[in-house]
């Protein structure tokens, strides 16, 4: 099944639900927009992506839309291109930490729609990349959790843009401490050699890679993956990121 041919299933099944089962905004609980749980009025509210840096996504002043930032400017990267549907602030915070910890999936869904939008509005159709790969956890934190909340958004992605997503290409071979309070440089060493790709997988024939996460920050964890895809002097794999929100 094609690209296109995927795409227009997926909104047609959006729109039969929308007719069976009316959508409820996950802030107000008032009516919601069709395919999407969330009213105008608490949209508005959001704190969504408008103008920022094409490489990590950091937020930029309107009169620097589609400049790259200073960091990316001056420093290599790994990484192509970064898509955020939000900056992570008041009520997009709450949001993924409910989707994260409390099982509050439909705040994530509302959300990922949004980035949904935002991957169609920064790409044309031929340039999107032709692989999704969730962000893993540990297995002994998957356990805890019961589910991991980039691979449902990756699920979305896919049904969404009729992209492949392989749920076990990338494991996380090594348990490591919360990042939340670490350094950019702390965070680097926190989860050097925590990643690895399946020794079963082959995916020699991707050439363009989207890192699914639900926020970003210093760009650590997703450096770190694109390391280990780009392992052997890979370095013409294209990595990109898309992620809820930037911190």
């Amino acid at each position: 099944m094609s690209t296109r041919i995927e795409e227009t299933v997926y909104r047609c099944s959006n729109f039969i639900q929308f007719l069976l089962l009316p959508p409820t905004c996950v802030l107000c609980q008032q009516r919601g927009q069709r395919g999407l749980d969330l009213c105008v009025n608490c949209q508005q509210l959001l704190a969504l992506t408008d103008s920022c840096c094409p490489g990590c996504a950091l937020p930029l002043p309107a009169a620097a839309f589609g400049l790259q930032c200073g960091r990316c400017q001056t420093r290599s990267t790994r990484i192509h291109t970064t898509v955020a549907a939000c900056r992570y602030e008041a009520g997009v915070s709450g949001l993924i930490t409910g989707f994260k910890y409390h099982r509050q999936l439909a705040g994530g869904r509302a959300l990922t729609a949004l980035l949904l939008d935002a991957i169609r509005d920064r790409y044309g159709q031929p340039s999107l990349p032709d692989l999704l790969l969730p962000v893993p956890l540990h297995p002994a934190r998957l356990r805890q959790r019961g589910y991991n909340q980039a691979l449902l958004m990756a699920r979305d992605l896919s049904k969404g843009l009729g992209i492949p997503c392989e749920a076990d290409a990338l494991q996380r071979v090594r348990a490591t401490p919360p990042q939340q309070g670490l350094s950019a440089k702390e965070r680097r060493r926190n989860l050097r050699g925590a990643f690895a790709l399946n020794p079963k997988w082959d995916g020699s024939h991707y050439r363009r890679i989207a890192l699914i996460d639900d926020v970003v920050t210093t760009m650590s964890t997703v450096s770190e993956i694109a390391r280990v895809l780009q392992r052997d002097g890979d370095t013409a794999r294209e990595i990109h990121v898309w992620c809820l929100a930037r911190a």
